[in-house]
């Protein structure tokens, strides 16, 4: 579960960072903002990267031993390739950890002069997710509508939670605008409503392709609290309510004060509650991971 988690973690902060890059400062107008933002783009698209691939190594290591019911499985060569060549798993996991290297390759240059290059890869790791897990256990135009419900869902989680890791380090500089030259409360006033309408979009689909996942994997209402399944999966909603609550207050109370009231000090009240939201985005996360390792309510 911690390698997943570590992987989920890793593929949806470059994903939404790399995005972030496009739809929020893409136009921002000042150069020497994107230049402090890519710089530190960089480090986090390269770190990012490579924690992704190398727990996506470890994914794929503690499935063979997993399926094989033994720890030793994972060390053992013939077994993994096994797992790569003749399941269904291992199919996708191939191309996925390809696209993970990748990803490195194109990171470890500069990744902030190609940021759509680095959103285009990230998406496709993250996309690829979806084609593993309990998404991937249909077949035929059924199986494929379950895959693609469960890719629309990743990339919006990846817009959203992704995405809260550069907000907050911008609103981080807007905070400290005192101490420095740049007019980083002017750039967040800037990029904020384009952050807010992806994010509406962003809750959009996963409120959507969540009440899907949820109708296929758990069935009758009755499977959300007689199995286990069902209750990890109402600890998941019940956070992922209260993001909605608390982007809510970002939206309606905090960020108007950063318009009309002392830019630094508006910044660093908004800041906290985006770190907040943040750490309540990382929880899903866990739980998500949790549950990709959990057999379906609606097959007990």
């Amino acid at each position: 579960m911690c390698c997943r988690f570590l992987h989920f973690a890793a593929v949806l902060i470059v994903f939404g960072a790399a995005a972030f890059r496009v739809y929020g400062l893409g136009n921002a107008g000042n150069t020497a903002a994107l230049a402090v933002y890519d710089a530190w783009f960089a480090r986090l698209a390269v770190g990012g990267s490579i924690v992704a691939l190398l727990s996506g190594v470890g994914v794929l290591l503690a499935t063979a031993a997993r399926m094989a019911g033994s720890a030793a499985a994972a060390i053992h060569p013939s077994l993994v390739w096994q797992v790569l060549r003749e399941t269904a798993f291992g199919e996708v996991w191939v191309w996925h950890l390809a696209s993970c290297a990748g990803l490195v390759v194109v990171c470890g240059g500069r990744p902030g002069q190609h940021p759509r290059l680095v959103a285009v890869l990230a998406l496709l790791v993250a996309a690829s997710l979806a084609w593993t897990g309990h998404a991937a256990m249909g077949t035929g135009t059924a199986g494929f509508a379950r895959e693609a419900n469960q890719t629309l869902h990743i990339l919006a989680g990846g817009l959203w939670v992704g995405g809260l890791v550069p907000l907050a380090w911008l609103l981080r500089q807007a905070r400290q605008s005192k101490s420095k030259q740049l007019p980083w409360i002017e750039v967040a006033r800037d990029v904020l409503p384009r952050f807010s309408r992806m994010g509406y979009a962003a809750v959009g689909l996963i409120l959507a392709t969540g009440c899907a996942n949820t109708a296929l994997l758990v069935g009758r209402p009755q499977g959300l609290v007689a199995t286990l399944y069902g209750r990890v999966l109402l600890l998941k909603i019940a956070l992922f309510a209260a993001m909605v609550m608390l982007a809510a207050v970002n939206r309606y109370r905090l960020m108007p004060r950063l318009r009309h009231e002392r830019g630094d000090a508006a910044a660093a009240t908004l800041a906290r509650s985006v770190v907040c939201e943040q750490l309540l985005g990382f929880a899903v996360v866990g739980v998500v991971s949790q549950l990709g390792t959990m057999m379906p309510a609606i097959n007990p």
